[in-house]
């Protein structure tokens, strides 16, 4: 058997109902509100927010070489600073020496037969096919030489750049194979700090304007000033973001790799 309420209790049943649909409304309206201002109020925060980044050497260095051999000298340490074209590391070079010797006297008998071959020609009394053989023969004898002073040469590997030595891979004694490194050289004379911005950020900037970085590690320093060398055509693919790289002058070498620093995008850049 049904049951039928009284019209009074629905009406109040309905009533009721209103009132906390009403009270519903209000409190989500509210939060609504709240959450936007909060919102707000963050995104402004991280808008003005210095933008972290990373300081990188202008060149990185792995040192390798054309040939191999039996490290016979090592000429530098771990923390040298070395200048472009600097001896580092003497492989055992006996062998090529005697090569340079030999292929020197080679050509000093090829020289004097190519002279002797044009003087007899140009008395008459030569072939001219014999001249021609004597002057390709001292061509070659050349070539040999030259060869031989390169092989000389490369028993000593030298310094590609002016830079650091922040690692050295072998020692005197040591096998050094085609594929292997036998120091790191870093160039931080001048560095490049390296940030990611977003991409409204990043499309209002040009190459060759200055910008302004502090270094938080450093005690006390002011802002230094570097000029954007490179942004990335290419966006970031999880991120989201752009890669910028301002290159900044280090002559007193107080900016290390691996420094953190910060960049102010808002700030008006300096003149």
């Amino acid at each position: 058997m049904l049951c039928h309420p009284p019209a009074s209790a629905l009406l109040s049943a309905k009533s009721w109902l209103l009132t906390l649909t009403a009270h519903a409304w209000q409190l989500i309206s509210t939060n609504t509100k709240c959450l936007g201002f909060f919102f707000l109020a963050l995104s402004l925060d991280i808008g003005a927010a210095p933008i972290p980044g990373l300081i990188l050497p202008l060149q990185d260095v792995q040192i390798g070489t054309p040939t191999t051999g039996i490290v016979a000298e090592i000429l530098v340490k771990e923390g040298d600073t070395v200048e472009k074209g600097q001896a580092l590391v003497r492989l055992s070079d006996e062998v090529e020496k005697l090569d340079v010797e030999r292929t020197a006297k080679v050509l000093e008998k090829a020289k004097f037969d190519h002279e002797a071959a044009e003087k007899l020609l140009a008395d008459k009394i030569g072939t001219r096919e014999d001249a021609l053989k004597k002057r390709i023969e001292y061509d070659l004898a050349t070539i040999q030489q030259k060869a031989a002073q390169v092989r000389l040469n490369e028993r000593t590997i030298r310094a590609p750049i002016q830079g650091i030595v922040v690692k050295r891979d072998k020692e005197p004694g040591e096998a050094l194979l085609l594929d292997e490194t036998v120091a790191q050289i870093v160039h931080i004379r001048q560095v490049y700090a390296q940030f990611y911005l977003e991409p409204a950020q990043a499309q209002s900037l040009k190459t060759g304007e200055s910008m302004s970085i502090k270094v938080p590690s450093l005690p006390g320093s002011r802002p230094i000033t570097g000029r954007l060398d490179f942004i990335d055509p290419r966006m970031d693919a999880e991120s989201g973001l752009y890669r910028i790289k301002l290159l900044v002058d280090n002559a007193d070498l107080h900016l290390k790799a691996g420094m953190r620093v910060e960049l102010d995008v808002s700030s008006p850049n300096p003149k």
